[in-house]
């Protein structure tokens, strides 16, 4: 879990560049619209980690720094490799959230189940739509 909310701050992060340094109107309205959900998102985690009795980081400066390097170097290593990396760090965080639920649906805590499920869900939903740029980039590019 712990990876998971760290990956889920890093996530957070590279939204939060992407949307104050792109371009594209469209674009950076997509990342805002990730970037607020995902304030969201972190505190959820957060939350839920707080309830199964551990304590949560409020922030990585590290994820942040990354974040900020990456979205700088898309001059040179190309926009849609940083949106196929945000791409992978959500289709990632939808599958360990929806093992998390696997998990606690098994051993009978199925209230935090159905909180992973959900989050799961909205990560999948999250990556759908990066995807979409990833893949129509490719297009515009031949």
């Amino acid at each position: 879990m712990r990876i998971a909310l760290l990956s889920e701050i890093g996530a957070r992060a590279l939204t939060d560049h992407l949307a104050r340094k792109v371009r594209d109107d469209d674009l950076q309205r997509l990342a805002s619209t990730l970037n607020e959900e995902g304030i969201n998102l972190v505190a959820e985690v957060q939350q839920l980690l707080r309830d199964m009795g551990g304590r949560p980081r409020h922030t990585s400066f590290r994820r942040r720094a990354l974040a900020r390097v990456l979205v700088a170097a898309r001059h040179v290593i190309g926009l849609r490799a940083v949106l196929r990396l945000l791409q992978h760090q959500e289709e990632t965080l939808a599958r360990w959230y929806g093992e998390y639920a696997y998990y606690l649906a098994r051993i009978g805590e199925s209230v935090r189940a159905a909180s992973f499920d959900k989050l799961s869900a909205t990560k999948r939903r999250r990556a759908e739509a990066v995807a979409t740029w990833v893949t129509n980039m490719a297009r515009s590019m031949r």
